[in-house]
């Protein structure tokens, strides 16, 4: 029994003794490794800048001819921080190497690993590279099984660029992940002009989230060539693509989308109606002043709190209107319009006033108590920096003093 024991300590203490050299000596090995590529980065580095500034023909004379097997993986690390760091000529010169050196083909080879972090890490490399000839791959890659693999093939898409890789990333925002369509949004919106005439093409065949997406990236991209068409959708039947089509042409902000954005403030659905009272503030549109201030009587939140901000936006006629609301008979838009005073500091500019007994100053005080909406001033009464400021607001608000 006691030599059983003995036996079972001894075999535990050979099974550490064992891991531990495992450890050390790959520890060593890993550092040996580090140490050689550190060593072969300084050696590749030269040559391959050298190719990029157009010194050298080729990048295989400076690499001896050949990449040795050892060190691949360094000069594919090289190459593809040399190409994110550079653009124009030296870039296309580098991508070109990466080609040359035959980094594209293992890619490729790698994209149709069985084990889907291989195909994800070939999918980005490629993209980095901007391998055009790895388009349609990549494009196959979007029907991956695997989400991640989506997303990097999308993503190496758009850094390819070119009408070849819109369309298959155009397709794409009909994905049913609506996480996965505005990344795939994204994306395109990054690609620039290009792939705005390709979503007009593409309309018909999108699904509904796929055309909410296409709007959006409209309305990022801003081409002024786009706004026909958006204007077409303020039509369309469904609600939400009507909305979106009046914030995308808020921001783009061309003036003569004005017109029709007035036209639907009267959209039976309130999401239409705020989108277009929103739109309208980012045009600065003056003649829209008297129709946001009729939607500040809209039963809406949303609605009335987009005109209110449109007109403080629109400048001193649209807060001259904001004022002329403190009035009205509608419990709502008084409240919304001392609200947005209150937001653009006008209220607080008042009460400055009343410590030199401005008389229009006080006349829009007292008309901010009528309304009823008194927060605001209740603060003023307690916090304000000047106490004659203070002293009088309490007198104006009795209910307040202390």
């Amino acid at each position: 029994m006691q030599a059983a024991l003995i036996y079972s300590i001894l075999s535990v203490l050979l099974v550490f003794a064992g891991l531990t050299v495992l450890i050390i000596l790959g520890k060593a090995w890993r550092e040996s490794v580090e140490v050689y590529h550190r060593a072969r980065r300084r050696e590749i580095e030269p040559a391959l800048l050298a190719y990029a500034h157009g010194e050298a023909v080729s990048a295989h004379p400076g690499l001896g001819g050949q990449v040795r097997f050892r060190d691949r993986n360094v000069v594919e690390t090289v190459l593809l921080e040399f190409i994110q760091r550079v653009r124009g000529i030296e870039r296309d010169r580098l991508g070109r190497a990466f080609d040359e050196l035959g980094y594209v083909d293992s890619n490729l080879e790698q994209l149709r690993s069985a084990r889907w972090w291989f195909r994800a890490e070939a999918a980005e490399k490629l993209g980095l590279s901007g391998a055009r000839r790895a388009t349609e791959h990549l494009a196959s890659a979007l029907n991956d099984e695997v989400p991640e693999v989506r997303i990097r093939a999308a993503t190496a898409l758009g850094k390819v660029g070119g009408r070849a890789s819109v369309i298959p990333l155009i397709g794409a925002l009909n994905e049913p992940n609506r996480w996965s369509t505005i990344r795939i949004a994204d994306i395109l919106t990054g690609m620039g002009t290009d792939v705005v005439h390709e979503l007009v093409q593409s309309w018909d065949d999108l699904s509904h989230s796929g055309r909410l997406a296409a709007i959006d990236i409209f309305g990022r991209i801003r081409l002024l060539d786009a706004v026909p068409w958006l204007r077409q959708r303020l039509l369309d039947e469904h609600a939400d693509i009507r909305a979106r089509a009046a914030h995308a042409l808020g921001a783009i902000a061309e003036p003569g989308s004005a017109g029709p954005l007035q036209d639907v403030l009267n959209d039976p659905e309130w999401p239409v109606r705020a989108m277009a009272a929103k739109a309208l503030g980012r045009i600065r549109h003056r003649g829209s002043i008297p129709m946001l201030t009729a939607c500040l009587r809209d039963r809406e939140w949303w609605v009335r709190a987009n005109a209110a901000e449109s007109l403080r936006l629109i400048g001193p006629e649209g807060i001259e209107a904001l004022i002329g609301m403190l009035d009205d008979q509608d419990n709502y838009a008084r409240h919304q319009a001392v609200l947005m005073l209150g937001e653009a500091g006008e209220i607080d500019s008042w009460a400055e006033q009343l410590a030199v007994h401005d008389e229009v100053a006080l006349d829009r005080i007292r008309r901010v108590i009528r309304s009823g909406q008194i927060g605001r001033l209740k603060e003023l009464a307690m916090l304000h920096p000047d106490p004659a400021v203070r002293t009088r607001i309490r007198e104006l608000l009795p209910e307040v003093a202390a």
